[in-house]
């Protein structure tokens, strides 16, 4: 009996063993995964790291205070190809946001995948309507950040080159999360387009509301009633003044140009008189009284109009040079770099864009019938329209500072609610802003280029390859199973 108790006793115990290193063993997977859940490495192994943040990104994002919603409603189940290719980049570009926002559990940045067409109730609850688009949205922010998958890819030879994700994706998030919108201010009572018209010649309310989608706040400025030009003015646009600006509100660009390293966008008419030459020249930009007329019938619309094409690589035109688009408006002056401007190496003028060789500036250009090109009094084409001025500024360490920064355009027609939607001149508008308030300028952040890996492989290689995919596998297990069989035998 004792040896039988024993032996009772014994399998007792071995099955408390059991049940405790089960126990035991399940609790210490659960301890893993609990820590794994809030503290865990991801290693990527792509070629060039591809889908690793950079630290400027990564920096802003461990600066974030409030939680971030972003909404795709791209699809991987959409029949287009080209849109699945998109959903895996923007995926897996997401989920990097996801994992460096990560604290206890929870992220800031929440991601949401919706399909319009299968979850409508969701999208209705979201007010989500934007197809193919990726949404920024904060608690913070009234208006929402919409990406849209062509603002994703740089896009060369009409092959996709680069992949711009990180850059729009941490913009997105930069511009809801300013607790100060930059507050740009447009002048009135000199006859300017204006803000708040509606009409289709003289209004440009559809760029104001362009403007406060993209967080950015808006005001009228009447320069004759201020001492100087408000303290948050991030930028200040003259668009079209009919009349010339007096001595004293030029003074007071000039000032806030100078003194407070302002930004201003001139964007001047051909035949006015606008009053603000002193502050040009100072700025080392030339307006010459002169209209640009066009012979090219490759650079001419319907009804006379002038489309222009050829542009220097400039933050300002790079998304019209990626997606080869041009400006479209009714007519445009000369604007050029001054050639007897002062020598100051510290002010650096580009000159933005430019009419066909086949084009020249008119300067008797009011006179009745057909201008004629007079080699005497005209200017040989190509006539510049456009140019930035701005001015370095060195500290006491050294490096480089922004000064200030004019940004000239020979036409405003182009903004107009008429013409804004024309081809390349919301985004000519929308880059001139951004870089003026330096929007473009604050993320350096190099895009990802597009990794092809080709492999050419025989018909005879081919056929090897599959049996290889078919066979192997289980004849490897095979082997394994037959090793650990020898092994136990001996």
């Amino acid at each position: 009996m004792n040896l039988i108790e024993s032996y009772q006793s014994n399998r007792i115990v071995d099955r408390l063993h059991a049940i405790a290193q089960f126990i035991l063993v399940f609790l210490i997977l659960a301890a893993i995964n609990a820590i794994a859940m809030r503290s865990y490495t991801r290693i990527d192994t792509t070629i060039g790291r591809s889908y690793t943040l950079s630290a400027q990104t990564v920096a802003y994002l461990q600066q974030l205070e409030e939680p971030i919603q972003v909404i795709v409603t791209l699809s991987e189940q959409s029949p287009n190809l080209g849109v699945r290719d998109i959903y895996y980049d923007v995926k897996s570009m997401l989920s990097e946001y996801e994992y460096e926002t990560r604290d206890q559990g929870s992220n800031r940045v929440t991601v949401e995948y919706i399909d319009l067409y299968q979850q409508t109730r969701r999208a209705k609850e979201l007010g989500i309507t934007n197809e193919n688009a990726i949404i920024f949205n904060s608690q913070s922010s009234p208006n929402p950040v919409i990406v849209e998958i062509d603002e994703l890819y740089r896009v060369a030879d009409n092959e996709i080159q680069e992949f711009l994700g990180e850059t729009v994706f941490t913009r997105s998030i930069l511009e809801i999360t300013e607790e100060e919108p930059p507050k740009i201010y447009f002048t009135s009572g000199h006859g300017e387009l204006y803000t708040n018209d509606f009409t289709p010649e003289r209004g440009i309310s559809k760029l104001l509301d362009e403007l406060r989608s993209r967080n950015l706040s808006t005001g009228i400025l009447e320069l004759s009633n201020h001492e100087e030009v408000p303290e948050d003015a991030a930028l200040v646009v003259v668009p079209a003044p009919q009349s010339r600006l007096l001595p004293r509100e030029q003074e007071l660009l000039k000032s806030y140009l100078r003194r407070n390293s302002g930004r201003i966008l001139l964007l001047l008419e051909p035949g006015s008189d606008h009053g603000l030459d002193d502050l040009l020249f100072e700025w080392g930009i030339l307006t010459d009284n002169a209209i640009a007329v066009e012979t090219s019938n490759r650079d001419l619309i319907n009804g006379g109009d002038l489309m222009v094409r050829r542009f220097k690589p400039h933050p300002i035109t790079e998304e019209l040079l990626k997606m080869n688009m041009s400006l479209i408006t009714d007519r445009a002056r000369v604007v050029r770099e001054d050639p007897g401007r002062p020598i100051d190496e510290s002010l650096i003028v580009t000159e933005l864009m430019a009419t066909s060789d086949m084009s020249w500036g008119e300067k008797n250009y009011q006179k009745e019938g057909f201008p004629e090109y007079d080699p005497v009094v005209d200017l040989k084409g190509p006539i510049r329209v456009a140019a930035v001025s701005e001015r370095k500024v060195d500290s006491s360490l050294g490096i480089s500072l922004p000064g200030g920064r004019l940004i000239v355009f020979g036409t405003a027609n182009f903004i107009t609610n008429y013409r804004i939607q024309d081809s390349g001149n919301l985004f000519l508008a929308l880059n001139a802003i951004n870089y003026a308030i330096d929007r473009v300028a604050q993320l350096n952040i190099p895009p990802r280029p597009i990794q092809k890996v080709k492999l050419d492989l025989s018909m005879e290689q081919l056929l090897l390859s599959r049996y290889i995919i078919w066979l192997g596998p289980p004849l490897l297990v095979g082997l394994l199973g037959i090793l650990m069989y020898l092994a136990r035998r001996q």
